[in-house]
């Protein structure tokens, strides 16, 4: 049985919960899931999120961090962004098929696309849509977005790594020349995008019941909980090293770490602060915190201040 569902909520820990809810709950046939979120970067299961954005711009701007549970790299989603999951059993899977339905989708909106790179939707040689899978239970999610109208500055502010000098042990974004369809053609919109993509959809697998709206009221996913702590966003980091430098009231700090899980499993803190200090202990009470930069700058000026009274 072929069915379509379209999420009218745009919380991104929502949406990526709700995904994950309707890949546990396939029964069979393929389904189709469309949602748009409001601005977030959302990263891959295996990526350092510290090495693929600058976390002081994500706060600043109100971008909220997200990770979901398929591999491959990191995207900036806001509403301009039409997001898009296929939906089956495994064994059923069948990503010519996904592909012919996303082809014919922009080919109505009068766009001629190709396919390139790891998965990638081409108009004009300039990426406006990628793709990536997940499997478990038995089932298959094929998931990916296409880009509307996509604030780019936005993106483009984000989706960089901050001044922390990283040597990720994980896996990076490969960062493509990307392409707003409006920029192509003025008049596509989110809505019509989504339209062209049910409309394909139809003709292909012939869904055979009315669109399903999902929201907080028909659908309380799981692992909705899990996904927006701390834990699942920043602890499921690979394991990376940083060095991080910054100006406290005692003067300048300079903080090599080695991050595991997420986690500081070894620190050494550097200053040159005129206070002969032995740094040991606290170097110690930062073992086994959740790597945060301004929470281990926390920590380390307050011990300074319970030491020297600064």
């Amino acid at each position: 049985m072929s069915r379509i569902y379209i999420s009218a909520e745009t919380d991104p820990y929502f949406n990526v919960a709700a995904e994950y809810q309707l890949l546990k709950d396939t029964a069979g046939g393929t389904s189709l899931f469309l949602w748009r979120n409001k601005p977030s970067v959302i990263f891959g299961r295996n990526q350092n999120v510290f090495a693929e954005c600058d976390e002081k711009l994500l706060k600043k701007y109100g971008v909220l961090p997200v990770r979901r549970f398929s591999g491959g790299g990191a995207v900036f989603h806001d509403l301009g962004n039409v997001n898009f999951t296929f939906l089956s059993k495994e064994q059923d899977a069948d990503t010519d098929r996904y592909r012919k339905v996303l082809r014919h989708a922009v080919s109505s909106l009068g766009i001629s696309c190709t396919f390139g790179g790891r998965n990638d939707l081409l108009a004009e040689g300039k990426k406006f849509s990628g793709q990536a899978y997940y499997a478990e239970w038995g089932n298959l999610l094929y998931h990916g977005t296409v880009m509307v109208n996509v604030d780019l500055d936005l993106l483009s502010a984000v989706l960089k790594p901050s001044f922390l000098k990283l040597r990720s042990k994980g896996i990076d974004s490969v960062r493509s020349r990307v392409v707003n369809l409006s920029q192509i053609d003025a008049r596509i919109t989110p809505e019509r995008v989504q339209e062209a993509l049910m409309i394909a959809f139809a003709a292909e697998y012939g869904a055979e019941r009315p669109v399903s709206r999902i929201d907080r009221r028909s659908m309380q996913p799981s692992v909705y909980e899990k996904i927006r702590k701390d834990d699942w966003i920043y602890g499921e980091s690979p394991d990376f090293d940083v060095r991080f430098e910054k100006k406290l009231s005692f003067g300048n700090v300079t903080v090599f770490a080695d991050i595991s899980g997420g986690k500081v499993s070894r620190a050494k803190i550097y200053t040159d602060s005129l206070a002969a200090l032995d740094f040991s202990p606290c170097e110690k009470s930062l073992a086994g915190l959740l790597f945060r930069e301004d929470a281990l700058v926390a920590t380390i000026e307050n011990f300074v201040q319970n030491k020297a009274g600064f």
